[in-house]
Formats: C-alpha cells, sequence, structure tokens
C-alpha cells in the first residue's frame, strides 16, 4: 500500500519545534537578549553544530532570526512572531472547545446526580 506524502504547515513546524526542550530553552536564552551560538552551547550537554541544527529549525518554523555579526551570527527572536501568534490562536481554539466539552459534561453529570 503506497503511503501519501504529509505536507507539514508553518503551524506544524512551530509545534515541533517547540516540542523539544532543548530548543524552547535556546529560545527561552534568545528571548532574553541576541547570542551567539557558542555563547548558547555553554551550559547545555551537546556541541555547538548540535546547537546549531536546533537553531535552524527554530529558524524554519519562524521562532528566530540569524543576524550577521562579524564573522558570526547572532541568534534573536524573530521580529514578526506571527508563528507564535499561530500557536496562540490554535490553543484557545482548542481551550474553548475542550471548556464546551467539559461544561457540557457537567451538565450531564449534574443531572445524573438529581435524578
Amino acid at each position: 500500500m503506497r503511503q501519501r506524502a504529509v505536507r507539514t504547515t508553518p503551524l506544524d513546524r512551530t509545534f515541533a519545534a517547540l516540542a523539544d526542550p532543548t530548543r524552547r530553552r535556546l529560545l527561552d536564552h534568545v528571548s532574553r537578549q541576541p547570542r551567539r551560538p557558542t555563547d548558547l552551547a555553554r551550559g547545555l550537554p551537546m556541541t555547538r553544530p548540535a546547537v546549531s541544527k536546533h537553531l535552524r529549525v527554530l529558524r524554519h518554523a519562524g521562532l528566530v532570526e540569524a543576524v550577521p555579526q562579524g564573522r558570526e551570527m547572532l541568534y534573536r527572536l524573530a521580529s514578526q512572531p506571527t508563528r507564535l501568534d499561530e500557536v496562540r490562536i490554535y490553543v484557545e481554539r482548542v481551550g474553548r472547545a475542550w471548556d464546551r466539552a467539559l461544561a457540557r459534561f457537567k451538565a450531564f453529570a449534574e443531572m445524573e446526580d438529581d435524578e
């Protein structure tokens, strides 16, 4: 049986990037101030090339930007974090759906208690 390739959306890439705890940690660090990969690698149990791979995923997801600084790159939060806005909108929509489902369940459980 032949499988179709699944196309990833920007939202998929953002969630995939945020799913990794190391990438969330890197995102937290660059949110405070722009950093070089070498600086970001300090204190992490991985090599600088591994940090660079994580940063590349964050860039591809639109969460960080790389800014040339001499011979090196500085990484900072994306100036237009539209990807995070998309995540927020998605999570709020799912949250509202859960709120409605829980309200219906509560109403049902309360009806059962009254009987």
